[in-house]
């Protein structure tokens, strides 16, 4: 594999674009083209493989939900599920997928073709994304599909859960915690005009981390590899996302209990260093076969406004609520004790490389983590490398920098004895 970090001189000229209409009206196959490469994209990277049979490109934008107004919550993604089916409608047959997700920071667009046309249609989805008109009357249909939504999931506990748990993770009135996909009140508030505003105001293609991932056979030209090695372990500074730790109790009339137990991590620590300890910490707490009293569990890593935060979630059983949270507890606090024997974290480093390595497989994948390395980090992680340059004093250091936990625990009030108080 060759990945290489283009320098910003590659995104000094304009993109070169084909009207969609133009685009529409083909019924031939295009003729491969030169890839987009001059853009007025921010960082860009590429890399190439051995084998596959498809490109796949990824820009991620500066902005999401938290750059939605006040009032007009649900205006990033509403936005993207247009601008989705209008990319879509103007590829028609072209051998393409086109998908555009919102999360709280960002936007990713991706991109998924045949070699031969990736980059013409990647100048039709630039061109649509950036500058075509937004169609009112797909920002009619999926404004009501998304309020219709809303209105299925109203009551819905992990809802109110999903809500609370955000808050937590950031300062108080943060729009970072603002709810995605919006409410019934500011989604029927939003039209085409807000749409246009909030592109014209926060979708800005030199705010976006460009990537392409394909074979290499492929016309993606790149110059030599230059992917930085893993820095070795050092004393971790304690700037952290919070230093005091907080416990809230939501008690609801549910069936099922829901908790998240949340753990700061220093900005400054390397990615593939804290997603080791969620794999790690997965791998404990949802065991194959999994723990009959849990109905599902999630680690991952959220990245707020003051840093990255390593999230635990599970929902289980509400007898067994108390027990779960120690559980959550203790695991952090034993990877925190003692470095494991190297015989042992060496053969849980594999499984934690062939995970991620299999997980993007998919290019689309690669290319979206890729993006999200470049924004952070201003270079793209060759995660082969650097997971074999993980050690368990890593591990340890790792665990050990994680701050206080924040918890939040939604569900029925039990007695001591599992049965409910009156």
């Amino acid at each position: 594999m060759t990945r290489s970090l283009l320098l910003p001189a590659l995104g000094a000229a304009a993109l070169a674009l084909c009207p969609p209409s133009a685009w529409a009206r083909q019924t031939d196959p295009p003729r491969p083209a030169e890839p987009p490469q001059a853009t007025a994209y921010g960082p860009t990277a590429v890399s190439l493989h051995a084998h596959g049979a498809a490109v796949a490109a990824a820009l991620r934008v500066r902005a999401g939900s938290r750059d939605d107004a006040a009032g007009r919550e649900g205006t990033a993604s509403l936005l993207a599920r247009v601008l989705e089916e209008q990319v879509t409608r103007a590829l028609d047959t072209v051998p393409a997928v086109f998908t555009a997700s919102v999360e709280r920071a960002t936007t990713v667009f991706t991109l998924v073709a045949e070699p031969s046309v990736w980059p013409a249609a990647w100048r039709v989805a630039d061109s649509v994304v950036f500058q075509a008109p937004v169609d009112p009357e797909l920002v009619e249909r999926h404004r009501a599909a998304m309020l219709d939504a809303l209105a299925f999931e109203s009551g819905s506990p992990y809802q109110e859960f999903e809500g609370v748990s955000a808050t937590l993770l950031c300062e108080p009135g943060s729009p970072w915690a603002r709810p995605p996909r919006g409410t019934p009140a500011s989604l029927a508030a939003l039209g085409a005009a807000d749409l246009e505003r909030y592109r014209a105001d926060h979708l800005r293609r030199d705010t976006g981390a460009w990537a392409v991932v394909g074979p290499a056979s492929t016309a993606i030209s790149a110059p030599p590899a230059a992917v930085a090695p893993i820095a070795p372990a050092a004393p971790l500074t304690p700037e952290v996302a919070w230093t005091t730790g907080d416990r809230m109790a939501l008690a609801r009339d549910v069936t099922s209990t829901w908790m998240a137990v949340a753990y700061p991590a220093p900005a400054a620590l390397s990615r593939t260093h804290l997603e080791l300890v969620a794999h790690l910490l997965e791998e404990e707490l949802d065991p194959t076969p999994p723990n009959p009293d849990r109905y599902d569990v999630d680690v991952r890593i959220e990245e707020t406004p003051r840093g990255p935060v390593l999230v635990v979630e599970a929902s289980v059983i509400p007898e067994a609520a108390a027990s779960w949270e120690s559980r959550i507890l203790g695991a952090v606090e034993r990877m925190g004790s003692e470095a494991p024997a190297e015989d042992f974290f060496r053969w849980r480093r594999r499984r934690f490389r062939a995970e991620r390595l299999l997980a993007e497989s998919a290019p689309e994948a690669e290319a979206r983590r890729i993006t999200k390395d470049l924004l952070r980090d201003g270079r793209a992680r060759d995660l082969g490398v650097e997971i074999w340059g993980l050690d368990p004093a890593a591990l340890l250091g790792v665990a050990r920098s994680l701050g206080p936990p924040r918890i939040l625990v939604l569900g029925p009030d039990l007695g001591q004895d599992g049965s409910r108080e009156p």
